[in-house]
């Protein structure tokens, strides 16, 4: 093909994404609905509006007599608050109408702050794509096919919902952008760019304070491959994630004497810690309990002698059902001994039965931690499976899809390491190390991983075009693969 050929598929190739994230964005905004949001996304638009209406971050019924909290991570709140205030800058008195019940045309618009994220992440995944694949045309059509599918297993199902899954995910893949940049320039300011938008992550998903101390060292010994650069690497970085998060940390200090993130840390400590009790034949169910839908009917359920029957009260799976009805009946008649569930024994049972402040949760389950660790790393395996099926699928067709994308990641750092090529793990050592920490100290709802879906999707077509790249240099020595990477 002649050069000008290939700048006119180009152009075309980078015209087809412009129209269908355009196309997405506008399915997306018809897809938004005016139902009732869950309790945690409504505590979080609680503090929203509390902080827009009256400045005060917290998550009270909405009044001008609410005190300051810090139970949820404030970016997306504080963020959600901008929003309301522009909202209230061109339709002036809208924030005064706001209250609870949330009315419907208020839950419309609140929701439909999720398109600007949805952009974002679109374009975020364009801009990986420039940067991981050559040439440039092929690099354009791999983007148009990560567009469509995270659209797909992520955003279609998050846009109506007001979760912060969809903006950590969001934060994960600018990370991604950031990182390979930083690596290419091979520039100081770039390396305390990535940390600020590391901060920003932690101040989404509060975990991240603790994934920190593991991955900020790592990337600083990954861009300056051991050299002398090291300590001044660690040191931007680290910088840029303080900077981010100090002001955060100095204020919950200030008001409460406590440098932290978000509060909620001992609830999700608490439960697993129950979590860690499964004894040996609840370790092998979890795998079957933890599977989607036709993986359990078709494969695990014939080879494991277990059903959907087995979720019931008393049946053998019932302490892996949050729902059961017997449950229900025990907590309010505070028969708590008589708790089944691992999540209600931990989430409602326990805390009640032993009247457990949110410190003394996590105290409590620290020291189960300390005391019983090899109880911690065997769970830990059947949760971090848990957790594996980000993409929340119920149907072969999605789980295949599922299994290659997450596969695709973790496998990320092994051929980093095989290949000698640092992309795989730029792109993928923030998700890991998000799992890796949830399948060791959470209950790890699949929901929890879904912000990964996005970077576990470049993996998987960072896997497929090595793997064809391969295959051409095997078929045709000597000849530039048609599609490689950078």
């Amino acid at each position: 093909m002649t050069r000008a050929l290939i700048r006119r598929l180009v152009c075309l190739s980078a015209t087809a994404v412009v129209l269908l994230i355009i196309v997405l964005l506008l399915q997306d905004f018809y897809a938004i609905d005016s139902d009732v949001i869950g309790k945690d996304a409504a505590e979080n638009v609680r503090f929203g509006v509390n902080l827009a209406k009256y400045g005060i971050y917290s998550g009270q019924p909405i009044s001008p007599d609410v005190l300051p909290e810090y139970r949820r991570e404030p970016l997306p709140n504080f963020l959600l608050a901008g929003y309301l205030r522009l909202a209230d800058v061109f339709s002036p008195g809208f924030l005064d109408q706001v209250g609870q019940p949330f009315n419907q045309s208020f839950l419309l618009l609140i929701k439909r702050s999720n398109l600007l994220w949805a952009c974002l992440l679109f374009v975020g995944l364009w801009l990986t794509s420039w940067m991981v694949f050559a040439p440039l045309l092929a690099a354009h059509w791999l983007a148009f096919a990560q567009i469509l599918v995270a659209n797909h297993f992520l955003v279609s199902k998050v846009i109506s919902e007001m979760d912060t899954e969809l903006i950590a995910s969001v934060t994960v893949v600018w990370l991604g952008v950031v990182l390979l940049q930083a690596s290419r320039r091979q520039s100081l300011r770039w390396i305390c760019a990535a940390g600020s938008v590391f901060g920003l992550m932690a101040l989404t998903k509060s975990s991240g304070a603790y994934v920190a101390v593991l991955v900020l060292p790592l990337v600083a010994v990954v861009l300056s491959g051991f050299s002398k650069r090291f300590w001044a690497m660690l040191l931007a970085i680290s910088f840029g994630f303080l900077f981010t998060v100090t002001p955060w940390l100095l204020r919950n200090q200030v008001h409460f004497s406590k440098p932290v993130i978000a509060g909620g840390g001992g609830d999700v400590l608490l439960i697993r810690s129950v979590f860690n009790q499964m004894d040996r034949q609840q370790l092998i169910d979890a795998f079957y309990a933890y599977a989607p839908r036709d993986m359990r009917r078709d494969l695990l359920g014939p080879w494991m002698g277990l059903s959907e029957d087995d979720f019931a009260c008393n049946a053998r799976l019932d302490v892996f059902n949050r729902k059961l009805e017997c449950d229900r009946r025990a907590l309010d008649q505070e028969r708590f001994e008589d708790v089944r569930s691992f999540y209600q024994r931990g989430g409602r049972a326990l805390p009640r039965q032993m009247s457990f402040n949110s410190e003394q949760k996590k105290a409590y389950a620290l020291s189960s931690f300390r005391d019983n660790p090899m109880s911690l790393l065997a769970a830990s395996l059947p949760i971090t499976w848990r957790g594996f099926w980000g993409f929340r699928v119920k149907e072969w067709n999605d789980i295949y899809w599922n299994l290659a994308a997450f596969s695709s990641l973790l496998l990320a750092p092994l051929l980093a390491w095989l290949e000698r090529r640092v992309i795989w793990l730029l792109v993928s050592i923030v998700p890991i190390s998000y799992i890796l920490f949830y399948g060791l100290a959470s209950h790890f709802l699949p929901r929890y991983s879904s912000p990964f879906v996005p970077s576990a999707l470049i993996c998987l077509s960072m896997l497929a075009v090595d793997l064809l790249a391969r295959l051409s240099s095997f078929l045709r020595p000597g000849h530039l693969p048609p599609i490689r990477l950078v």
